[in-house]
């Protein structure tokens, strides 16, 4: 399946807002989790049905949930309604190829990006689509399977560490794109370390399967870069944001998040540079095994080339060629060709082409 860009036919022709999802369906069904807190407990549990929701994200305290599963739309109707959520922003969340972007409506700040993991080989790029819904007191997660990267985030939550039980849900929103932009730099640094270990084996020409693993680096690292690229304008976008869900003192921790993503950025192009150097010099190296392999065999070929002359001649079926009756005549004509062929070895070397 193309990953730079996927048919979207199903939703061609439709309204805006339609609820039609868009994608590969990737768990058989949907699983909505919730972890609520404050400053002095935490409960977590699965929601079994979205009437147990009301309650819970009415007690006050700070709400999280997680829906992993994506293509039951009828459910992600009824959790729309049940939030008040635009029709518009649910159809982005279940079209797993939206670009990522952040777009703000009157009670809700949406986030679209992507999580992205090592894939079946270690150097392969798997991508999720992520959909963070920020309200007041409220943080919803929509992610297209189970397993995700903000497992740190809970145990934060769960063991208190640090001050994100006693801060709002838009530090919530500030840990979980943490988690994802972090995430981002470690999958760099798997391919990062490869791509500086690769120098001794492209300097050495040690691995004939070389220029096969630079092309298949580059092309992971250009699908890596389109997931990746855009974060970096959706950390600059909440920084500026005037959206009163973001509170003041949340405002250098999304600065921070800008930061990330530029070192995330600014190490792709870093490798990506290497990644063109290594190319260059196994292309050049390769040429210039290539030419002495051809120069070996020019000088090999130019010294038989007047060895085959005289072979030529004496190999000519005349009945009167004084050398054919001398005693002597066939050490002389093997002197005659080991004398050519030094002479000319000779030669060469003086003329510095060996």
């Amino acid at each position: 399946m193309a990953r730079f860009l996927r048919k979207i036919d199903r939703v061609a022709g439709l309204p805006p807002g339609s609820l039609v999802f868009v994608g590969e369906q990737k768990m058989e069904k949907p699983r909505i989790r919730m972890i609520r807190y404050d400053e002095q407990a935490i409960e977590e549990r699965t929601i079994q049905g979205l009437a147990q929701l009301d309650p819970l994200t009415e007690s006050g305290r700070i709400a999280w949930i997680n829906v992993d599963g994506l293509h039951e739309a009828e459910l992600m109707r009824e959790i729309g309604q049940t939030f008040n959520l635009p029709p518009l922003m649910l159809e982005d969340v279940l079209n797993t190829d939206h670009p990522p972007k952040m777009e703000e409506y009157d009670d809700y700040i949406l986030i679209s990006l992507k999580m992205i993991f090592s894939g079946p080989g270690k150097y392969e790029v798997r991508a999720e689509q992520l959909s963070l819904i920020l309200g007041a007191g409220l943080v919803i997660t929509f992610q297209e399977r189970e397993g995700d990267v903000f497992e740190p985030v809970r145990q934060r939550l769960r063991r208190d560490k640090g001050r994100i039980r006693r801060m709002g849900g838009d530090y919530l929103c500030h840990a979980l794109l943490d988690s994802v932009f972090e995430h981002y730099v470690k999958v760099i640094e798997i391919f990062g370390d490869r791509i500086e270990d690769m120098e001794d084996e492209v300097l050495g020409l040690s691995n004939p399967n070389t220029l096969q693993e630079i092309n298949n680096l580059k092309r992971e690292l250009r699908y890596l870069r389109k997931l990746i690229r855009p974060s970096r304008e959706i950390a600059l976008e909440l920084a500026r944001s005037e959206s009163p869900l973001l509170g003041g003192n949340i405002r250098p921790y999304l600065r921070d998040l800008g930061d990330l993503s530029l070192q995330a950025n600014d190490a792709l192009d870093i490798y990506k540079e290497m990644l063109t150097d290594h190319l260059n010099i196994h292309n050049s190296l390769m040429g210039n095994k290539l030419n002495e392999i051809m120069k070996f065999l020019t000088i090999f070929s130019t010294i038989f080339i007047p060895l085959t002359f005289i072979a030529g001649i004496y190999g000519a079926n005349f009945d009167y060629m004084p050398e054919l009756h001398y005693k002597y005549g066939y050490l002389l004509f093997w002197l005659v060709l080991l004398v050519v062929a030094f002479g000319m070895l000779r030669f060469f070397s003086k003329k510095k082409w060996l």
